[in-house]
């Protein structure tokens, strides 16, 4: 090869790398859970993006799910990574992003990721005897962002008469994470808890004593896993590419996939990323055609 060739093909990449450096870097977020604040968790993700664009790539993440929104409400946001009360929440109110996947879990999954109705009380054997002596009883969700610890809790609780807590119940509380909050039941710090079922079925097998300390009150259905939202602001050719990305990571960079699947313990079953619009979330919304009202319920964390 001559010199001119090797000049020529210098400036072609100094010229490629400057292009890259000269773009401002998209931001991949999603919020802190307990101690993880999953970045790690979403590094391989954020080199697979910078190579697919040509651009650099910050992972933020938030320390709350309200914060979260508040961050995509306030256009910081790219690509995010949220969970099903967030999505439902930012949906009241959504004009800068749209979701383009979630995790799909494999089809012979089993409690993946529900939500459990626990009590330490001889007393209550099934959700009639809850309804009727909750003014006697407190009650323990896990935190406001939570999911299965919250949201469909409440859900059920509406759906059974018992449409406001804080008020039919003696007192309500929140535990922080879903292993403290069981864990505070067991100890009597609370009558009832709601949690995920991951939770619950991991400190059982741990622990066969604890069937002993605790009764189960009801087992939801299979809840939907948070989409990955993608900003409107980005062009149609790179949202395209992000989104074919995502549905392809589980044959191109399952170590990536696995990394994600690690931050999420609902995301334990899944196989791959398939592709969804806001509809997907529709059933969930109806709870099955019950007479919950998801929206009043939703309006209760809109800070």
């Amino acid at each position: 090869m001559n010199k001119a060739k090797i000049i020529f093909l210098i400036a072609i990449l100094i010229g490629l790398t400057s292009c890259k450096s000269d773009k401002k870097p998209l931001t991949l977020a999603t919020y802190t859970y307990a101690t993880n604040n999953r970045i790690d968790n979403l590094k391989p993700l954020s080199v697979e993006l910078e190579n697919l664009l040509n651009q650099p790539v910050d992972v933020k993440s938030y320390p709350d799910v309200t914060s979260f929104i508040e961050g995509i409400k306030s256009d910081e946001v790219d690509i995010a990574l949220i969970n099903t009360l967030g999505y439902l929440l930012l949906s009241l109110d959504n004009k800068n992003m749209e979701p383009i996947v979630t995790l799909k879990v494999k089809q012979d999954a089993v409690d993946n990721y529900k939500t459990v109705l626990l009590t330490n009380s001889d007393n209550i054997t099934d959700l009639n005897g809850l309804k009727e002596h909750a003014d006697s009883l407190s009650m323990m969700f896990v935190t406001e962002g939570s999911t299965s610890g919250n949201l469909v809790p409440r859900l059920l609780l509406s759906s059974i008469g018992i449409k406001s807590p804080t008020k039919q119940f003696k007192e309500v509380s929140y535990g922080g994470n879903h292993t403290s909050t069981f864990n505070k039941l067991t100890a009597g710090e609370a009558d009832i808890c709601a949690i995920g079922s991951n939770e619950y079925f991991k400190q059982i097998q741990a622990d066969s004593t604890l069937l002993n300390k605790t009764r189960l009150l009801w087992i939801s259905k299979e809840i939907p896993l948070g989409p990955v939202l993608i900003n409107n602001k980005l062009t149609e050719a790179d949202r395209e590419k992000i989104s074919d990305l995502f549905l392809s990571l589980h044959e191109k960079n399952p170590e990536a996939l696995q990394s994600i699947k690690d931050g999420w313990s609902e995301a334990k079953q899944a196989e791959k990323f398939y592709p969804i619009t806001d509809s997907y979330y529709d059933n969930f919304r109806r709870l099955n055609g019950n007479n919950t009202d998801l929206s009043d319920i939703l309006n209760m964390f809109v800070k």
